[in-house]
């Protein structure tokens, strides 16, 4: 349990300042809104080699988020972690106020509009997004178990992503 709170209060933390502009310290005015409306196109989704994370292309913007899969299996944990019966009614308030708290902000993502984002290309087995203002956290800041995120595409995925991005900006 002190693992799972740890955890969960360092990750809300960070959650919540990616919600921030870095150079004013203030809420984005979208904050609390997905740049991609709810009938944007997806045009490529791919997914790292652990399945742990999806990279998404769509009409207007492009996000990254946890895939359905990762979702799942948190979900589950979280599950046992709540049939776990603490020594105090507080104990277990709290522990469940964190878990919840904390499973909402794992289904947010880090999301661009398409027109922030000058550049996309593969480089020395990474994916290299250039944006124009990045939030306080960017594509670049996640991790995952084996390394940086953005070196957890397949190739073949990445470029065929990379290209779908350069035909969407090329048309727009």
């Amino acid at each position: 349990m002190n693992k799972i709170v740890v955890s969960g209060i360092a990750l809300i933390v960070m959650l919540a300042l990616s919600g921030c502009d870095r150079n004013e310290g203030t809420a984005r005015e979208d904050a609390d809104s997905s740049f991609a409306s709810s009938d944007a196109e997806v045009i490529k989704r791919i997914s790292n080699l652990e399945n742990e994370i999806d990279l998404v292309l769509t009409s207007e913007s492009v996000y990254m988020q946890l895939s359905e899969e990762k979702l799942g299996e948190i979900k589950e944990e979280f599950a046992d972690e709540r049939a776990e019966e603490e020594d105090n009614a507080l104990a277990n308030t709290i522990k469940n106020v964190v878990l919840d708290n904390i499973e909402k902000l794992l289904q947010e993502r880090i999301e661009y509009p398409i027109e922030e984002v000058n550049a996309m290309y593969w480089d020395d087995g990474e994916i290299i997004i250039e944006v124009e203002d990045e939030n306080f956290i960017s594509f670049n800041d996640i991790s995952v178990d084996h390394g940086d995120a953005l070196e957890s595409f397949a190739e073949d995925d990445a470029l065929e992503f990379i290209a779908a991005f350069e035909s969407l900006k090329g048309g727009s």
